[in-house]
C-alpha cells in the first residue's frame, strides 16, 4: 500500500509495531555491543596485564599483533577495524566505565560512546590522579547529552566541554595541528578520486558555504529545474548535445540535469581551476551578503570533455562578489564555537569577530536561555533572539546551521499562531516540508524547548543548543586545575558573529 505524507490508521498499526519491534532490538543491540567491548577488554588485560596497553618490547608488539589478527578473523573484518575496536574497549573500561555502563544499560548507543571517548581523548593521555578527575568530570557532564542529542550533536558539544577540562589549551593544540595542513587525493573506481583537503575549521566551513551560495544561484538560474539528489538521475546529455548547447525537442534549453551535490562539486572544481562564469549568470548585489541566507553565484554547464564546464565571462573577479558566511559564538565566561564544527580557540574567533560585519551580544541567565540581545548594526530583534537561541535547525538531530534555515511559526500564522518568539524556530528546508505536510506535530515549550511528536505518538524534546553553549560551568575543575566561576545572574555580554565574511 503506498502513501503520502499522510497515514491510515491500519498503516499507524503496521508503523507502531514496526518502530517497537527496533526499539527492542536496539536495546538488545546495545547490550550486545558493551559485552563485546568488555570482552575485548579482558582479552586485552591477558596480553598486557592492567593499565595502558604498551607494546614496548618485541614481544609484546607480536602478542599484540597475534590477539589483533585473531579479533580481525574472528569478526570477518580488517585488522584495521579490529585495532579501532580493540582501542575503544581498553578506553571505555579504563577510561570511560560509566559511558559502557550506560551502553550495557541502553542509555546511550555505540556511536555515543565513541564520540565520547575521541572527544575526551586528551583527557585520557596521562593516569595521575587530577587528570583522572577531570576526565571523570567530563565524562559526568557529558552523559547527561549524550542521554538526550544525536551523536552527530554531541560531538561539539563533547568538544567543549572536554577543552574546558583539557590541561592542554585549545590555541596550543591547534598550533600544533595547523603544522599538519595538507592536500591529499584518494583514488577510487570508475574514473574518480577523492580531494582532501586538511584545513582550519573556519577555513574549510567558509569554502563550503561560498561553494553552497554560487550552485543556489547555479540553480536559481536554471530556474531551479533540478534532478533531487535522492531521485533517480536522468542520463547525461551526450558529448554533442552539450558542445552545440542544444537541448532535446521535450526539454527546455534553461533545465538543469545536474543534482544539486553535482552542482556544488563542479562549482568546487571550476573554482580550483580558474575557470569565470558568464557575467549574464552572476547579477550579484554587493549588498546582498547582508543577508546569510542570499546566495549568489553562477552557473556551470553540464558536459563531457575536459572542457565542459561554466562559460567564460569578461570579468575575471565575478566570483568575488559571492561571500561565505560562519557562525561564531564567543561566549564571556566559555569557549568559543563555530556552529556546525564545535570548540576553536580564542585568538581564532577574535580574528573572526574582529573582520565581522555585524556581531551581536547576547545576554543570557544562568540556565543559558537567551534573554536579550543587542546588535552593532540595527536588524530585527526577533530574528537576532531566534539565531541566538536556536543556532540551527530545531529538528531532532538536525545541525543545519540556523542562517541556513527558515524561521517557522511553529503554530501556523493562518490559524492564529502568534509572530513572537515563544511560536518561531528555526527549521531547514527538509524539515519544514516534513513539519507542513506529514502527521509529524510540533509544539513549543516554555524556555524555547520544541516538542516534536511522531505519527506514532512518540515525543521527542529539543532543547534550544544556547543553553549548552552559554550555560556557566559551576564547581567543577577546569583547565589547568582552575575552578569555574559561579554565582551571577545574568552573564556577560557574548558576541555572536553570524555574518563573517572571507
Amino acid at each position: 500500500m503506498q502513501s503520502n505524507g499522510r497515514f491510515s490508521k491500519l498503516q499507524l498499526v503496521e508503523i507502531e509495531n514496526a518502530i517497537s519491534s527496533i526499539e527492542k532490538q536496539e536495546t538488545k543491540k546495545r547490550r550486545l555491543e558493551a559485552e563485546q567491548l568488555a570482552a575485548l577488554a579482558s582479552a586485552l588485560q591477558r596480553v598486557f596485564g592492567r593499565g595502558r596497553p604498551r607494546p614496548e618490547s618485541a614481544d609484546r608488539e607480536l602478542a599484540y599483533r597475534s590477539l589483533r589478527l585473531e579479533v580481525a578473523t574472528a569478526l570477518n573484518d580488517s585488522e584495521h577495524n579490529a585495532e579501532r575496536l580493540l582501542s575503544v574497549a581498553y578506553l571505555s573500561r579504563e577510561c570511560f566505565a560509566t559511558s559502557l555502563e550506560a551502553l550495557h544499560a541502553g542509555h546511550i548507543s555505540s556511536g555515543h560512546l565513541r564520540v565520547i571517548i575521541d572527544e575526551g581523548s586528551p583527557l585520557s593521555a596521562s593516569e595521575d590522579t587530577d587528570e583522572a578527575e577531570r576526565r571523570r568530570c567530563y565524562e559526568r557532564e557529558v552523559i547527561t547529552f549524550a542521554r538526550e542529542e544525536t551523536p552527530n550533536r554531541l560531538r561539539p558539544i563533547a568538544r567543549r566541554i572536554a577543552a574546558a577540562y583539557s590541561q592542554e589549551t585549545l590555541a596550543e593544540r591547534h598550533e600544533a595541528a595547523l603544522k599538519r595542513r595538507c592536500i591529499r587525493i584518494v583514488a577510487l573506481d570508475d574514473g574518480m578520486a577523492d580531494l582532501i583537503a586538511h584545513l582550519p575549521a573556519e577555513d574549510a566551513y567558509a569554502i563550503k558555504d561560498r561553494v553552497a551560495a554560487i550552485a543556489k544561484r547555479t540553480i536559481t538560474v536554471s530556474g531551479g529545474a533540478m534532478v533531487p539528489s535522492f531521485g533517480k538521475q536522468s542520463p547525461a546529455p551526450t558529448t554533442d548535445v552539450a558542445a552545440s548547447g542544444v537541448a532535446p525537442a521535450h526539454e527546455a534549453p534553461n533545465v538543469d540535469r545536474r543534482s544539486r551535490d553535482e552542482v556544488r562539486a563542479d562549482v568546487f572544481r571550476d573554482l580550483l581551476l580558474g575557470r569565470t562564469f558568464d557575467p549574464a549568470l552572476v547579477d550579484v548585489d554587493a549588498d546582498a551578503d547582508a543577508d546569510a541566507d542570499a546566495g549568489s553565484g553562477s552557473g556551470a554547464e553540464a558536459g563531457a570533455g575536459a572542457d565542459a564546464g561554466t562559460k567564460r565571462g569578461n570579468n575575471p573577479h565575478e566570483w568575488d562578489q559571492v561571500r561565505a558566511h560562519v557562525q561564531v559564538v564567543i561566549p564571556a565566561h566559555g569557549v568559543p564555537e563555530l556552529v556546525g564544527y564545535g570548540p576553536i580557540d580564542t585568538a581564532t574567533a577574535a580574528g573572526l569577530a574582529a573582520g565581522a560585519r555585524a556581531w551581536e551580544r547576547v545576554s543570557v541567565d544562568d540556565a543559558g536561555r537567551v534573554i536579550a540581545v543587542d546588535r552593532y548594526r540595527p536588524s530585527a530583534e526577533m530574528t537576532r533572539l531566534l539565531i541566538a537561541r536556536d543556532l540551527h535547525c530545531r529538528a531532532p538531530g538536525c545541525r543545519v546551521p540556523a542562517i541556513r534555515c527558515d524561521v517557522d511559526h511553529t503554530v501556523d500564522a493562518a490559524l492564529g499562531g502568534p509572530t513572537s518568539t515563544t511560536n518561531l524556530a528555526h527549521l531547514c528546508r527538509g524539515h519544514h516540508t516534513v513539519k507542513h505536510h506529514t502527521d509529524w506535530e510540533v509544539t513549543q515549550e516554555p524556555g524555547g524547548v520544541v516538542k516534536w511528536t511522531s505519527p506514532t505518538g512518540r515525543e521527542y524534546r529539543d532543547k534550544p543548543p544556547s543553553r549548552v553553549r552559554f550555560r556557566r560551568t559551576s564547581d567543577e575543575p577546569t583547565a589547568r586545575g582552575k575552578r569555574a566561576e559561579s554565582g551571577s545572574t545574568a552573564t556577560q555580554g557574548t558576541p555572536v558573529s553570524h555574518h563573517d565574511e572571507f
